[in-house]
């Protein structure tokens, strides 16, 4: 009989304890944290496209192109390694008559390309010389972070310091103060990859001689990030 009195006692102050913790009195407040960043650098996405009777003289047509991108790029100020192209693809072309019979017309060779501009000067003149030309489509573009993580942590830190401020104003009108903190969820946060919404961006020009207007403007974007915490609470 004394064997089981001790773990019965155990048994009961877990249970004593865990009875305490319901009836803590608490308050629920989420809290909002933002942060204001330039892009440290931009990526842009440009897929090569030549169509031609045969693979080989599509495969040199984007050749071709890709030099004279690599060429644009370094006098835009990029190095070499930030022209980036480790993908290649090929597939015939058809075309099918009202006999629903299929005849070959060619091939095309499609070459998808990532150019990294570090230097966002760089990105109006660059992207210019681009435009113009119709073998290339720009199917993206994209505002990078260098330490995607130390801005996060910066619109958390907000976060939980506006959730804590709520949480003493809402209590100090009730006569209540916050004690400690039961339960922390963060319900996300936002780091922007954002499409650039320039108008012209998106769209192949026609001729040599198109204008894509005013100079590209990169802006600060906002970080964002949001939590819920749970405060306990008592009277004062």
């Amino acid at each position: 009989m004394k064997k089981m009195l001790l773990p019965l006692m155990i048994l009961g102050a877990f249970l004593t304890t865990s009875v305490q913790a319901d009836d803590t009195a608490f308050i629920d407040v989420s809290g909002s944290g933002e942060i204001q960043v330039m892009p440290d650098y931009l990526e842009l996405s440009i897929t090569i496209t030549a169509t031609e009777p045969d693979v080989a003289a599509a495969k040199n047509k984007v050749d071709e192109a890709f030099d004279f991108l690599n060429t644009t790029a370094k006098a835009s100020g990029m190095d070499k390694k930030d022209v980036e192209s480790v993908y290649i693809t090929n597939r015939p072309v058809w075309n099918y008559t009202r006999d629903r019979e299929r005849q070959l017309m060619g091939y095309e060779v499609r070459r998808p390309v990532t150019v990294t501009i570090r230097d966002l000067n760089n990105y109006s003149a660059f992207l210019e010389d681009i435009l113009v030309d119709p073998r290339y489509e720009i199917s993206d573009t994209q505002l990078m972070f260098n330490d995607k993580e130390k801005l996060a942590k910066k619109a958390r830190r907000l976060a939980l310091l506006n959730a804590r401020q709520k949480a003493e104003e809402m209590t100090s009108v009730l006569d209540q103060k916050v004690t400690a903190v039961l339960q922390i969820s963060e319900l996300g946060n936002n780091l922007p990859q954002p499409r650039f919404l320039q108008s012209g961006v998106m769209m192949k020009m026609e001729s040599a001689s198109a204008d894509i207007g005013s100079e590209m403007q990169i802006q600060e974007q906002d970080i964002t990030a949001q939590v819920q915490v749970r405060f306990a609470i008592t009277g004062k």
